[in-house]
């Protein structure tokens, strides 16, 4: 909530703050250390807030651990982590943080260059939990180093993920689970394609296959009915797609996103997972919703997913501190 608070540019939550900070003095033992599941997306927006000694105390904390052997993905895994580690060490200028990204980034094409499971349906698919989290990460650290094996691996990560693709009637592209497809950002194709726009932005001669699939997952954000409004499985995140790419069908899926709008307190507010209750959270909730429509509605924004910026914006080059 505090993070899409931020990207929408709204008044400081300065409650919810405190709340952050009180409990991050220290975690509790056992706290995960990712980023959309743990202490790497704490760090994160506490360091866009301004809480920049909280936050490098915490990724300090993260560091202490077995960090190596997360998964590699973008929820809990290595993928977040570098993600987190790399945008600190531009923001700090510290050489240890640069340096843990590195290698963050060492596993994670030792770990491609690694044959996959041989039926792609035995694999999760997508941004969260998919490969296509760890081409974001090597995609990000292509454009600090410019080293093109951090591109070719970011392109193999992206292959993977487009396997466990199917194309369904009218053209629409989504994530086939073996008994339903699904086209959504956090498990399904959107937020594949989010990333392989950001790929093609840099592929010289990426390949027919890639424009057929970006084209195919642009299609599936355009369907008219969507079980839930959230960001991650929902109706948001399908904005928030529309929106980055600039496709002329975004306003539909704007005005389909009021289906699910209720009053809360006199407020606007969304339901969460499965419809069951309303949720402010970001992944299932209103905070997400709010993130989505901060991007479509605002023209000038820079709202925008962690570490997902609109597209055409420059490459980031060394430290900023």
């Amino acid at each position: 909530m505090l993070y899409a608070l931020d990207a929408i540019g709204a008044e400081r939550y300065e409650e919810g703050e405190r709340w952050l900070l009180a409990r991050t003095a220290p975690p509790p033992r056992g706290t995960p250390l990712g980023l959309y599941d743990g202490l790497a997306g704490v760090a994160h927006v506490l360091d866009r807030l301004g809480h920049r000694q909280r936050a490098l105390d915490l990724t300090d904390s993260i560091l202490a651990e077995r960090w190596q052997n997360l998964s590699s993905d973008l929820h809990g895994g290595l993928a977040g982590l570098g993600l987190v580690l790399g945008e600190l060490a531009r923001t700090t200028g510290e050489a240890e943080l640069r340096d843990r990204a590195a290698e963050t980034a060492d596993i994670l094409v030792r770990r491609l260059a690694e044959p996959p499971p041989d039926t792609p349906r035995r694999r999760r698919a997508g941004l969260l939990r998919g490969a296509s989290g760890a081409a974001l990460f090597l995609l990000r650290q292509y454009e600090r180093t410019g080293e093109q094996r951090l591109l070719a691996a970011a392109e193999v990560a992206l292959r993977r993920d487009l396997e466990c693709c199917a194309t369904r009637e009218g053209g629409a592209m989504e994530v086939d689970e073996g008994w339903r497809t699904l086209p959504y950002l956090g498990d399904g194709s959107a937020g594949i394609g989010m990333v392989l726009d950001d790929y093609l932005a840099h592929a010289d001669g990426p390949g027919e296959e890639f424009v057929h699939a970006r084209d195919g997952i642009l299609t599936a954000a355009t369907c008219r009915f969507y079980v839930q409004p959230g960001l991650f499985q929902g109706r948001a995140g399908l904005i928030l797609h529309l929106a980055r790419t600039g496709d002329t069908r975004l306003a539909g899926q704007i005005a389909g996103l009021g289906w699910f709008a209720m009053d809360y307190q006199g407020q606007l507010a969304f339901p969460g997972h499965q419809m069951m209750r309303l949720s402010m959270d970001l992944g299932t909730g209103t905070a997400g919703c709010l993130l989505a429509l901060g991007a479509a509605l605002d023209s000038g924004t820079h709202t925008h997913l962690p570490f997902l910026p609109p597209l055409g914006r420059p490459p980031q080059h060394g430290p900023a501190n």
